[in-house]
């Protein structure tokens, strides 16, 4: 019984650790929260769209852009859902839909991981936004011969292994650590983690099952309480 509640001791104070503090798969950043969900970076302005997303209707997206002049276009973020150690993690892409919404043709957008400043990678592929629709694309983080670094040293491996934040950014061949400038916007929506995954919900489950038999044990009296 005593190494029962041990176990119970261990389990119930790791568990919620491991969970919480890593990128989550599934997660998808919908903008649908009437803000910017913390993207920002260089670009003039970043907007939360409440309309015109993907769904269309009400469904919100996010505009970045340069209005006034050339600038780096584009947008970082380093929250938890979006950045770890993403290969314990289980991501093996983030998937993403993107619109040109002000007609500009020479728009070629980037996805970047990795540790800012220290060791950073962009995407070879450069993802062309359509001026009619929303499209969608999806990068593929396991295969290092697709990306190309652009600041720092270090392997693509370490870059993935202790990324803290997630861009997306225009620029043309060859990428280097500054963009090209440029004016214009583009929308951005659905940006999602994959693979979804279907057992986190049951491992949620299987914790809290564990957690009430603990808490279940920890209240009963023990035998020797008993006889007396």
């Amino acid at each position: 019984m005593k190494i029962f509640r041990i176990t119970c001791w261990l389990i119930t104070s790791i568990i919620p650790l491991a969970v919480t503090d890593a990128a989550i798969l599934g997660f998808e950043e919908d903008f649908n929260g009437g803000d910017t969900a913390n993207w920002g970076g260089g670009s003039e302005r970043y907007t939360a769209v409440s309309t015109g997303g993907v769904g269309g209707g009400l469904d919100g997206f996010l505009e970045v852009a340069n209005d006034t002049g050339t600038g780096n276009l584009g947008g970082s973020n380093s929250q938890v859902e979006f950045t770890g150690d993403l290969i314990s993690d289980g991501v093996t892409k983030f998937s993403f839909w993107l619109k040109d919404i002000g007609d500009d043709d020479d728009l070629e957008i980037h996805v970047g991981v990795g540790e800012a400043f220290a060791n950073v990678w962009f995407s070879q592929d450069g993802f062309l936004p359509s001026e009619s629709d929303w499209e969608k694309f999806s990068v593929d983080i396991i295969d290092s011969s697709k990306w190309t670094q652009t600041q720092g040293s270090g392997t693509f491996a370490d870059a993935i292994s202790n990324s803290n934040r997630l861009v997306f950014r225009h620029d043309l061949s060859p990428l280097e650590s500054r963009p090209d400038l440029i004016s214009g916007e583009f929308g951005i929506d659905r940006i999602r983690v994959v693979p979804e995954t279907n057992t986190l919900p049951l491992l949620l489950l299987g914790f809290v099952i564990f957690r009430f038999r603990c808490l279940t044990v920890a209240r009963a009296p023990s035998r020797q309480q008993g006889a007396h």
